[in-house]
């Protein structure tokens, strides 16, 4: 579609403008606080700024360095998030190196850019590493849940995208019907959701191991283009998240609580509403399905 051949042209230009030793065009092509990780070393690279650097020094140490990236497939998560996964390959100082990598890209108004990067050093032959057992701590998760009561659907669908590099969870809430304001004593998921909301909205949201940090880290998009980021933390059977905003939400934070309950069910709750539209939505779900289509 129109998305696939507009995120293959920027990573056609990305191709271009690295074989050009271009530093700042290269920069250019991620967001701006885009992060790359080497899921074997641990090396994080964070920020525009940053990724320029890195760039920076390759070239004036091999001006030779030449790139290639062959692209094995792009999944649509919705219209304006998509998961890469490619085969990249670098000859510097004459020796070249091939890396597995899975890539968020999101759109913004300037176009499709790099948000996150997690890479994985390949030897001939080998298969793509799994996932860090940390993120495998999630693996319950995958499957297909949902919660359903007056007149309001909570669905969420998970995944592991290719390569286990990331844990991709997309969450729904619809209206039977337009909903009124919750009474403060509304039971289920009217009375989780902030008052007043009477109309449909997805959250996506992308989960990945940081290995700077030794953390499970996620990012969330809303459907009203609005973006936070977290940081999980396990606490026996409960996970906390602590949220922040990011955009015209930076600033504003809280914790989601997210509890496994048995096998097939689920709790999550946040503190506060501060975020809570650009959060997953807070009910009590049941597992429908433990084999979910990817998009």
């Amino acid at each position: 579609g129109g998305a696939e051949e507009e995120i293959r042209a920027m990573l056609g230009a990305y191709l271009a403008d690295w074989n050009r030793h271009d530093p700042a065009a290269l920069a250019a092509h991620w967001s701006g606080s885009a992060e790359s990780v080497d899921l074997v070393s641990g090396d994080v690279t964070r920020g525009r700024a940053a990724v320029e650097e890195v760039f920076d020094a390759l070239f004036r140490a091999d001006g030779a360095a030449a790139f290639d990236l062959d692209v094995e497939s792009i999944r649509m998560v919705r219209h304006d998030v998509a998961l890469v996964d490619a085969v990249s390959t670098i000859d510097a100082g004459g020796a070249a190196s091939r890396s597995r990598l899975s890539a968020v890209v999101t759109r913004e108004p300037a176009g499709w850019k790099i948000a996150s990067v997690r890479e994985t050093p390949l030897d001939s032959g080998a298969d793509p590493a799994p996932a860090s057992p940390s993120l495998e701590a999630l693996d319950w998760l995958v499957g297909e849940w949902e919660d359903a009561g007056d007149g309001v659907t909570a669905h969420t669908r998970c995944f592991w995208s290719t390569g286990h590099a990331f844990l991709i969870r997309c969450h729904t809430v619809s209206y039977d019907a337009p909903a009124p304001r919750p009474a403060e004593t509304a039971q289920g998921i009217p009375g989780l959701l902030p008052a007043g909301r009477a109309t449909d909205r997805e959250v996506t949201e992308i989960i990945g191991w940081d290995p700077e940090t030794a953390a499970i880290r996620s990012w969330v998009f809303t459907s009203e283009g609005r973006f936070a980021e977290g940081t999980w933390a396990r606490r026996g059977q409960r996970w906390l998240v602590a949220m922040e905003g990011r955009g015209a939400d930076r600033g504003t934070a809280c914790t989601a609580t997210l509890e496994r309950i048995g096998t097939d069910e689920l709790a999550y709750r946040c503190t506060g509403d501060t975020l809570a539209d650009a959060l997953p939505p807070a009910c009590d779900f049941s597992r429908t399905g433990r084999d979910p289509t990817a998009p």
